[in-house]
């Protein structure tokens, strides 16, 4: 082969190496996370709908319902304090029964970034009873018929999860 041409090969193939170079496939680009809310106002109307859901089953529940699982609606800390909580009631042989009703419920703030929604809410608790195991009512004398609550909430695959329920005196003021 002429060195004229064996240059003229190389220098083909050395482009087509170049030109394929460019086109293999890199990483795959990373997609932008859609936002679950288009707005502030949506994220806190979602927000306080999860956590009356929430109420609604847990009420359900402490009144003999066995197809309600207010658990669905809590992730992080707030599951795994709830399932403590249930598990240190069944225990000492206690339960809860009666209703619990939302006094109110406010949207405190809304990280658009996260989709994380912060909110105060006042649970009135004057119609719920802690009862033993013979049914005898054993809720505390001095118990407080108002309970005030910092809510926190965090997306998921289905929507918004409660992630932390923290007391909060000022809640009910």
């Amino acid at each position: 082969m002429n060195p004229r041409r064996s240059a003229l090969i190389t220098t083909a193939v050395v482009a087509a190496v170049i030109a394929l170079a460019g086109c293999t496939p890199g990483p795959a680009p990373t997609p932008t996370p859609t936002p679950l809310f288009a707005s502030e106002a949506e994220a806190f109307k979602a927000a306080e709908q999860v956590y009356r859901d929430y109420v609604d089953a847990a009420n359900a529940q402490q009144n003999g319902a066995v197809d309600v699982d207010p658990q669905k609606y809590l992730a992080g800390t707030a599951l795994a304090d709830d399932v403590r909580s249930v598990r240190d009631f069944e225990k000492s042989g206690l339960k809860i029964t009666g209703t619990s009703m939302i006094k109110y419920f406010r949207a405190q703030s809304f990280e658009p970034k996260s989709d994380g929604v912060e909110s105060l809410a006042c649970l009135d608790v004057s119609q719920s009873r802690v009862v033993n195991s013979a049914g005898v009512d054993v809720t505390p004398n001095n118990r407080q018929s108002l309970v005030g609550l910092s809510v926190r909430m965090a997306p998921d695959r289905s929507g918004l999860k409660i992630v932390s329920l923290i007391p909060n005196e000022l809640s009910c003021q």
